[in-house]
């Protein structure tokens, strides 16, 4: 009855919601510790203060539990019969221990016991596919987005942060190239920096300005710790964190990498992260309803080109009147895709393509496609940004 993937729920890493009700039809919600795994069909609660649940459960032994799995953040609920209580036995012989492990943990004056085991059958169990809707969003969307963002701009350390609005606080959703501990560091400041700030943040070569800080300020502070060689190999040299935006222009999430290799940062500047910042921003939204996960990485990719293409408009490397919706038609169009190939290619429609040529022609006083291929041969606009 108790599904396998439901097991890290069942660990105790929040606490769990139980849910009684008396015979009146009088809920009562209070929070435990943990649901212990006692086999396939039944499940255990430890009784510490549970005095008005149990109550209940003797006037109505039906109830219901919801709990976390904070592996991936996903929502499991318990529907529960009441068998009654057990003081003795393998599973409150487990629970005793460990409350009295956790007592010496804490060092209480009054430890914490168990009364008694409260012992449930299963009734049913189901993961809450309406609440945990986000779970697809960051798996289908963030983990695509840090991989083409690894391959594009040469990362290989990145990770993604949720804001919760209730406490101003981000939270890792997703992380790749290096382990959570590391991610929640620096580079977790840097990511709240720029989610309180409200913009893009690029740090270079930051590690010996950190040391000096450190050795020559930071070091006579009280109680202060001497900066060791560990503490310096876990600051990296250079950061980049970029905010996106939901359509009410409040940040929904910041992307930040870190790397001790100069070339991954050298072609960022302040202009490109406000590209990347807008552009990420309207690609989430559009991703939010796409099922195809073929057309997911191409529109991805697509987004990405583009913000390399508006940089290199900006900065004047790419020397052409073309806009950079403009110079993307123009590179699909050297590349001998149709009109509607196009259109497919960029998620644009079939005479939002014809529109932008129309536009492309006159710019360049040229009236062909092959006309178009060599422009962008001969301006050297083929290469890639």
């Amino acid at each position: 009855m108790i599904p396998e993937e439901m097991m890290p729920a069942l660990m105790g890493v929040v606490p769990a919601t139980l849910i009684t009700s008396s015979k009146e039809g009088i809920p009562n919600i209070t929070n435990i510790s943990r649901v212990w795994y006692v086999d396939s069909n039944h499940v255990a609660v430890a009784n510490h203060m549970l005095k008005k649940s149990v109550q209940n459960l003797q006037e109505n032994p039906y109830a219901f539990i919801r709990t976390i799995d904070t592996t991936n953040f996903s929502t499991w609920e318990l529907e529960l019969e009441y068998i009654g209580f057990r003081t003795e036995g393998e599973i409150f012989a487990e629970m005793k221990t460990q409350y009295e492990v956790l007592s010496m943990m804490l060092e209480s004056e009054m430890p914490i016991t168990v009364i008694c085991a409260e012992l449930f059958t299963v009734v049913s169990a189901r993961i809450c596919e309406e609440e945990n809707s986000h779970l697809r969003l960051l798996t289908e969307t963030y983990h695509p987005l840090l991989e083409q963002l690894e391959k594009k701009f040469g990362w290989d350390r990145s990770a993604v942060w949720i804001t919760d609005d209730f406490v101003n606080q981000l939270h890792l959703a997703i992380v790749h190239g290096l382990d959570e501990e590391s991610a929640q560091k620096v580079l977790q400041r840097v990511a709240q920096w720029s989610s309180q700030q409200e913009k893009p943040v690029l740090i270079n070569n930051i590690r010996s300005q950190y040391q000096y800080a450190f050795t020559t300020f930071l070091n006579q502070l009280p109680e202060k710790e001497k900066f060791s060689v560990e503490n310096y190999r876990n600051i990296n040299q250079n950061y980049v964190a970029i905010p996106v935006r939901n359509k009410d222009k409040k940040i929904m999430a910041v992307i930040g990498s870190q790397s001790n290799d100069e070339l991954f940062f050298s072609e960022f500047n302040e202009d490109l992260l406000h590209i990347a910042s807008r552009i990420l921003s309207q690609l989430i939204e559009k991703l939010h309803g796409l099922e195809d996960d073929k057309e997911r990485q191409k529109m991805i990719a697509q987004a990405l080109d583009r913000i390399l293409l508006e940089g290199s408009k900006r900065t004047g490397d790419k020397n052409t009147v073309l806009s950079p919706r403009e110079l993307q038609v123009a590179l699909q169009v050297a590349q001998g895709l149709s009109n509607e190939e196009i259109a497919k290619a960029l998620f644009l429609s079939k005479r939002t393509v014809t529109t932008h040529l129309e536009r492309i022609f006159q710019k360049l006083s040229i009236n062909s496609r092959t006309a178009l291929a060599s422009y962008v041969i001969e301006n050297g606009l083929s290469d890639s940004p």
